[in-house]
């Protein structure tokens, strides 16, 4: 028998077929490994919001004892595919209907001090989502794993799936847990809000500056999902060190992100790709901007979550304001934020303008060129 063939991983997640920052690459990046390892015993859960267009709902036959357990535990579920290389089991999970939100954050608090009489929507939304997501785990084990004498761990990542690995833990001891911390929220907030935070860690108080920043419920279910996971990792040694400082705990593991570099095209050999699209961010800019650019136009980009100073985003526009200083009259440069924001559509002008097809001219797509 495969000595893999009973080990399962559950991997829990607000960024699976929803991507919203870096966590969905690191995810996404990593399946192939995963599936060397657990193969088919590998699943991943994400939060189902109708529109996850990276997600393709699928009638296997894996689905069928998972699907009826989900049901009688009055869990609605889609169940099917990523779309990425290697095509992992995905689970998206709908917590709307699921739970009282009162009697579930009393649950918490009672069980293990998680602190949620501040935390509004943006709090109680993942919440729910991860405890729904750890009914899902539960019924997956006892209707597979269980039965066949098997191990399985479930990975759960930022405080957003706290709920998930604490409901786990009461539940189904037994399974291993690992909570994974990319940044820390008040590590996050506290930068954001322009503290050098590396530079007075040792001196910060966390509950107080949580309080301070109206993130104490956020950092209360952090803290105690760092606390109660059988195995605490972050991706950096940087990060590490907040987790000392703000959650109390040195994580047994740093797991580094890496690239799955069979992914990446190889520009070199076959200009083609990156010409189409180069063609296709100069035509956009065009119409946008009711003017010709030239087809030598330098193209630079930056994108990230929308976290001005996190991400650097400030630093980037400081640097471009110099660059204009030193530009020649005859150089052109476009500049793109791929950043999300929040929006749901074009403005309505740009919109108008891709209905009727106005542009200018054309860059051509032969011409000399810079990336």
């Amino acid at each position: 028998m495969d000595e893999n063939q009973n080990r399962y991983l559950f991997e829990c997640s607000w960024e699976v077929c929803n991507k919203v920052g870096g966590i969905y690459t690191v995810i996404s990046s990593k399946i192939r490994e995963a599936m060397k390892v657990f193969g088919e015993n590998y699943y991943l859960l994400g939060p189902d919001f109708k529109t996850n267009l990276d997600f393709e709902e699928t009638d296997e036959e894996c689905w069928n004892k998972i699907r009826e357990g989900a049901a009688i535990k009055d869990l609605p579920c889609r169940f099917g595919r990523w779309r990425i290389p290697g095509e992992p089991k995905v689970i998206l999970v709908n917590f709307s209907v699921k739970y009282n939100k009162d009697q579930l954050l009393y649950r918490m608090w009672e069980d293990y001090g998680v602190d949620s009489i501040a935390g509004g929507w943006d709090y109680t939304e993942p919440v729910m989502f991860s405890y729904a997501c750890g009914e899902v785990i539960e019924t997956i084990y006892n209707l597979l794993v269980r039965p066949q004498g098997g191990t399985a761990v479930a990975q759960f990542h930022e405080w957003m799936t706290g709920a998930g690995l604490l409901f786990l833990k009461k539940a189904i001891p037994e399974i291993g847990t690992v909570f994974t911390t990319h940044a820390t929220i008040l590590g996050r907030t506290l930068a954001g809000s322009g503290m050098d935070i590396y530079a007075s860690m040792d001196h910060i108080s966390p509950m107080r500056e949580a309080n301070a920043h109206n993130i104490t419920a956020k950092y209360s279910m952090e803290a105690a999902a760092a606390r109660e996971a059988g195995c605490l990792t972050t991706v950096s040694d940087i990060t590490a060190l907040e987790a000392k400082n703000f959650l109390g705990r040195y994580p047994e593991m740093i797991t580094p992100n890496g690239l799955d570099v069979e992914q990446i095209p190889n520009l070199v050999q076959d200009r083609r790709p990156a010409l189409r699209s180069r063609m296709r961010l100069l035509k956009a800019a065009c119409r946008f901007l009711k003017k010709d650019l030239p087809s030598d136009t330098r193209i630079i980009a930056v994108s990230g979550r929308y976290e001005f100073h996190n991400k650097g985003i400030d630093v980037f526009l400081d640097a471009l304001g110099r660059l204009e200083k030193e530009m020649k009259s005859d150089q052109s440069i476009l500049v793109y934020l791929f950043v999300l924001g929040g929006h749901t559509d074009l403005i309505p002008a740009l919109q108008s303008d891709y209905a009727k097809g106005e542009t200018g001219t054309p860059p051509d797509l032969h011409a000399p060129l810079t990336l």
